[in-house]
């Protein structure tokens, strides 16, 4: 499940993918504007994003490999020589319904399409930095299972 705030601007600021009660919900939102609304310093960047990767029972034990299935992509369907194909990767893109319209082979196709057109994928970068701080990580999910004696 994919859910999508929009901003009086009508771009979007905040996306929720899952369901709060799974074992896996992530969040993603304009960090941005957030600090715009609550007044706090301004933000020198042009984009400023945080991903949140909530994590509950089992999933906690994989937390390293969270990113495995996701990406996250700025694909440019203008790319696509193909009209019919162009024209499809756009109604994917601004209609999510849509994909459950399609065959299997026909999802599988246009999902390496929009790969293959995503000049900015920040998956591996999410990796990088998750791999770079996975020994600090480590350290606060054992100080906190042992304070709260979560292993019992």
């Amino acid at each position: 499940k994919k859910t999508i705030f929009y901003g009086r601007n009508g771009k979007p600021e905040t996306k929720y993918f899952g369901v709060r009660d799974s074992n896996r919900f992530i969040r993603i939102y304009n960090k941005k504007q957030e600090r715009k609304d609550n007044a706090d310093a301004e933000v020198m960047s042009e984009h400023l994003w945080r991903v949140e990767i909530e994590l509950k029972r089992d999933m906690v034990d994989y937390w390293n490999d969270c990113f495995s299935d996701l990406h996250i992509l700025q694909p440019d369907w203008k790319t696509i020589q193909r009209t019919a194909d162009r024209a499809i990767v756009f109604m994917l893109l601004s209609d999510e319904e849509e994909w459950g319209k399609l065959h299997r082979n026909s999802r599988t196709k246009y999902k390496n399409l929009i790969k293959e057109i995503s000049p900015v994928d920040l998956t591996d970068l999410m990796k990088s930095t998750l791999k770079a701080n996975e020994k600090q990580l480590q350290k606060q999910i054992d100080f906190w299972q042992h304070e709260f004696k979560f292993w019992k």
